[in-house]
């Protein structure tokens, strides 16, 4: 399995355990739990189709979490999967998108403070600093749909 799909395979795995694991998955996604075993697997080149992995994605989105494979997907392709704000909050809802994206900030830099407090900053403090970057561009698309009026 490429690096690559090693990457998708586990936003599939994490959507399969937001759905209870692979008896779950099967259910939701109308398949047996032996096939939602074999996308679960990372030695099995097994993926659920789009319409399989858009019901554990919703599963996901239901809990309150990622789209998991989505955003998997994308992060493959060089983007980010933002989910857009209901827009009918006003300017109370302006205010907030923007402390929200301001706190991003600072997560960033708490981030950063700790992966360069020892002077090397190893694989996993970045991956940590780039998962907060991605949630920082989450919520400025927020704020940017908000005060565009969802446009």
């Amino acid at each position: 399995m490429t690096p690559s799909l090693a990457r998708i395979k586990r936003g599939v795995r994490e959507a399969i355990h937001s759905c209870g694991g692979v008896d779950g998955a099967g259910a939701t996604a109308g398949r047996k739990r032996s096939v939602a075993g074999d996308w679960n697997n990372l030695n099995h080149d097994a993926f659920p189709p789009i319409d399989c992995a858009i019901a554990l994605d919703e599963v996901c989105i239901a809990q309150g979490k990622k789209a998991s494979i989505l955003s998997a997907l994308s992060a493959e392709l060089g983007h980010v999967c933002i989910r857009l704000p209901d827009v009918g909050h006003g300017e109370d809802g302006l205010s907030l998108a923007l402390i929200d994206a301001s706190a991003e900030f600072g997560d960033i830099a708490a981030e950063v403070r700790e992966a360069t407090r020892d002077g090397v900053i190893e694989s996993h403090e970045r991956n940590a600093i780039v998962r907060q970057i991605d949630e920082t561009i989450e919520a400025l698309a927020r704020l940017r749909a908000v005060a565009n009026g969802g446009k």
